[in-house]
């Protein structure tokens, strides 16, 4: 399954919110130079939901069926793809930090063979179509729902062991280290710097899904409080998460200014709904 979404730029400014409390700055990336409309293709890696259809094909077979949804996309008319690129503390694409994923080669940390390199790839066929290709990234989850295969010593979660937590079945790194973020930040540099990409996409930017059990993160908290840190626990979190989001931006566009940077949120419509 392909998830289609389509944003539309508006010719004229849009009424900007108040932000609340009157702390908190709420900003927008707003281009109005442009009337082109933003209609977007994801492709899944994560479960092998979209892409590749199996983690023991041929590189060969992998990038037939690449092939094969970007014709599909170009004869919808579709002029972006966000493909996912790390979907659990790993990479479809040849990274310098992190291992290769397990739903490209059905191992973490093995290389494809012969080696190929998905992300470059499909910038370069997306680009004959005039198909940009926006890099879509899964900032804490090292590890997901119900995953028992073994972790590369390059996942995040061995990096940072004191900060990767098993929650909900899944292992979910702290978003509330330093560490953790820089690394992430570290993670996305490396993508802008070596493909040309034209947009990172940022998914599940916040703390898990709540299983009804509290997020194990008294420790980091407590070194926040120790450190003089004022926030209550919630409003810490929400600034953990501002932080990442605000670091990454501003490293993309202090190294490649026209680089898009999206996030897609979750469609809470008002405070505590959906819970």
């Amino acid at each position: 399954m392909i998830l289609i979404l389509i944003a539309i730029s508006f010719l004229s400014s849009p009424q900007l919110c108040e932000s609340e409390p009157t702390n908190i700055k709420c900003c927008f990336s707003i281009n109005n130079a442009t009337n082109e409309e933003f209609r977007a293709v994801w492709i899944a890696t994560v479960d092998n939901i979209d892409w590749p259809s199996s983690k023991t094909a041929t590189p060969f077979q992998q990038q037939t069926e690449l092939i094969h949804i970007l014709n599909t996309i170009q004869l919808l008319n579709m002029n972006v793809v966000i493909f996912h690129v790390r979907p659990a503390g790993d990479a479809l694409y040849a990274s310098t930090l992190e291992p290769w994923s397990y739903y490209l080669t059905g191992t973490q940390g093995l290389a494809p063979s012969p080696l190929w390199d998905p992300l470059e790839f499909i910038i370069t066929e997306a680009h004959k179509r005039n198909i940009e290709v926006h890099a879509w990234l899964n900032p804490y989850r090292a590890r997901m729902t119900g995953a028992t295969y073994e972790l590369a010593p390059t996942n995040m979660a061995k990096r940072f062991p004191q900060y990767a937590y098993p929650y909900d079945k899944n292992i979910w790194m702290d978003p509330g280290s330093g560490e953790v973020q820089q690394f992430i930040v570290n993670v996305t540099e490396d993508i802008v710097r070596r493909y040309n990409v034209d947009g990172i996409h940022m998914d599940d930017y916040f703390y898990p899904y709540s299983d009804g059990t509290e997020f194990p993160d008294n420790a980091t908290y407590a070194a926040y409080q120790q450190q003089g840190g004022q926030l209550n626990i919630s409003d810490w979190r929400r600034s953990n998460v501002n932080t990442l989001i605000e670091a990454m931006y501003t490293r993309i566009h202090s190294i490649r200014p026209k680089v898009k940077f999206g996030v897609s949120p979750f469609g809470i419509w008002k405070s505590g709904v959906p819970a």
